[in-house]
């Protein structure tokens, strides 16, 4: 795909042509299966970043889970039929003692579905003791383009979020990245977006509709389904191989929900998120069924 081809994917190319171009590529490379994965907000608030996107940016903190805390959750998740269960803090990244507890959590993870882990910038050393404690996947956001990104971030740059993703890959770990819609970026900063993760060659592709919550400083826009289900079209075709999942700001999408998959998508964050309203279980399985797809 040159930017011509993808730039007409988000503006002009008939949508059921744009839906039956991903529905085909989805299908042969992904069939009909559908990836669950969850996340625990395992340290919340506090954070010393001014990320104009973020809830967790400059609010109260609260104390990290316990262990056993972390080490249930995960299990109960797995039990209840997740395929990926992510530990998540917030701040620019983990270190000492705390990083530990993130470490000692995986170690206990043996048996239980995969393990991923969302804790910030992070240098090579810490990466590689968080995939040899049983971390098999790194989430890490680019969140926009290069050039979008100092709108909306000032405390660190979108480089350090790329190197993150480059050294958690050279750590043997698969890598999950992706950004939020709707924060004001324009179509070429969402094809910038797409062709980025492309040259990191990341795993998993994680696509956030932008939720306005108290605390955070971007208005955000209303853009209509049609062009959400656009854009997912435009990730899946620019990024063939990558999963590609649907987490906050899914019900942006409303009655249009099932189509979501027929423009690409291959996984959806289910259950509690970080600082917006998630979904339940059951009704992310009954979302699956109805539309024809398994886990």
């Amino acid at each position: 795909m040159n930017r011509q081809n993808v730039l007409e994917i988000l503006t002009t190319t008939p949508l059921d042509q744009v839906e039956i171009m991903c529905n085909d590529l989805r299908s042969a490379r992904f069939g009909n299966r559908v990836d669950l994965c969850a996340i625990v907000n395992a340290k919340n608030g506090a954070c010393s970043e001014d990320c104009a996107f973020c809830a967790q940016s400059g609010s109260r903190g609260e104390p990290m889970m316990e262990l056993d805390e972390l080490i249930n959750t995960h299990h109960s998740n797995s039990d209840a039929g997740v395929h990926r269960f992510s530990m998540v803090t917030s701040g620019r990244g983990l270190w000492g003692k705390e990083f530990q507890r993130i470490c000692d959590a995986a170690s206990a993870g043996s048996g239980y579905c995969q393990l991923c882990a969302s804790l910030g910038i992070l240098g090579f050393r810490e990466l590689k003791l968080l995939h040899a404690a049983g971390v098999s996947r790194y989430h890490h956001n680019l969140e926009t383009s290069s050039a979008f990104f100092p709108s909306v971030c000032t405390t660190h740059n979108w480089d350090e979020r790329a190197m993150t993703v480059r050294r958690a890959k050279l750590a043997g770990m698969s890598v999950c990245s992706g950004g939020i819609i709707g924060m004001g970026e324009s179509d070429e900063d969402r094809i910038d977006l797409a062709f980025s993760l492309l040259e990191l060659e990341v795993d998993s592709i994680a696509l956030n509709f932008f939720v306005p919550v108290e605390g955070v400083s971007v208005e955000g826009e209303n853009l209509s389904t049609e062009k959400l289900l656009r854009i997912i079209g435009m990730f899946r075709m620019v990024n063939p191989s990558a999963e590609l999942r649907i987490c906050a700001g899914r019900n942006k999408l409303d009655e249009m929900s099932e189509k979501m998959f027929s423009f690409g998508v291959t996984g959806i964050m289910t259950g509690t998120l970080l600082t917006t309203e998630g979904s339940q279980f059951e009704d992310d399985l009954d979302l699956l069924r109805r539309a024809g797809y398994k886990t």
